[in-house]
């Protein structure tokens, strides 16, 4: 059992995250203070430091899955993060995403459920460039390094449209079992023309298609 996370965001802005601006340091900082807060009337020096103080690494403050300073700063500087602090790091990656993306969509599937899901959709007609599995096919090419069994891939905007369209033409025929899961996704697409409107008019890049799996 995993999920699987649909992210409508240009994947330059993703890739953005770890070319170490200024600019991109500071509203990752402030996105992560607002999620994870220092502790409040902290007895001592070391609390105030707060999880986000690179003083903090390596002390009693440092917790699994709870980005320090340094991971922050090693994130965004496409550094190597250790083994121990990848779930941090993917922490600061997911919050990125959900801030930055048009929208975002989550399945809990198995491989089987996949399976079954793309079999479905081409029994209904979809071409096969379309099914799920296939969003997982080019690498993002970030530099953080993937963790145990987790899978990463993403599709161009225009890919996203044309998947909409192959998918909602197809819904009628779709095998009653996985049509919740496939309605779901197709309803989601539906709204690529919008974000990528949208997206033209305040200057930013159209959305691509970013594909998540964590078991």
């Amino acid at each position: 059992m995993g999920t699987v996370s649909l992210y409508a965001v240009g994947i330059d802005e993703l890739r953005g995250m770890f070319t170490g601006t200024d600019a991109t340091i500071t509203r990752l900082r402030s996105l992560a203070l607002a999620t994870w807060p220092p502790s409040p009337a902290p007895r001592s020096l070391l609390g105030k430091l707060g999880p986000f103080s690179r003083r903090a690494f390596g002390a009693p403050l440092v917790r699994h899955g709870i980005p320090t300073g340094r991971d922050l700063d090693d994130v965004a500087h496409g550094r190597d993060v250790a083994p121990d602090r990848l779930s941090a790091a993917w922490a600061l990656v997911d919050l990125w995403l959900g801030e930055t993306c048009w929208g975002s969509l989550r399945i809990t599937t198995t491989d089987a459920g996949s399976d079954a899901l793309d079999f479905s959709l081409a029994l209904a007609g979809v071409p096969a460039r379309f099914g799920l599995r296939q969003l997982f096919n080019d690498a993002v090419a970030i530099p953080l390094k993937r963790q145990p069994g987790q899978a990463m891939g993403y599709v161009s905007g225009s890919h996203a449209t044309a998947m909409a369209s192959a998918w909602a033409r197809a819904l009628p025929r779709v095998d009653t079992g996985t049509h919740p899961d496939a309605e779901r996704v197709a309803t989601w697409l539906g709204r690529y023309a919008d974000w990528t409107r949208t997206a033209h008019e305040v200057g930013r890049p159209a959305p691509d298609l970013i594909a998540d799996y964590r078991p």
